[in-house]
């Protein structure tokens, strides 16, 4: 990791910013049991690419995310892995 990644994460981190795009993420697919894309998560929520990956991976780290049967995303039509709650 490049010294401005690291940079970078110690501050979302320290000003609890993570902590916030990961709940607005969990409670997003709360509302979703066919499960969404990344990229249907930017659609919906506004956040980055590339924290809503960062913040996806932590959550299936966490266990309150799971991936499921491949389908086509609504966005870019390529075939993804949708993520859902694990409850």
């Amino acid at each position: 990791m490049q010294d401005t990644s690291r940079l970078a994460y110690k501050q979302i981190q320290s000003e609890g910013i993570a902590a916030s795009q990961k709940e607005i993420i969990y409670n997003l697919c709360l509302d979703y049991p066919d499960g969404l894309s990344l990229r249907e998560i930017v659609n919906k929520t506004d956040i980055d690419i590339n924290a809503v990956s960062g913040r996806v991976n932590d959550l299936k780290k966490d266990g309150l995310l799971i991936t499921i049967e491949k389908r086509k995303c609504n966005i870019t039509g390529r075939l993804i892995n949708p993520v859902i709650t694990s409850n």
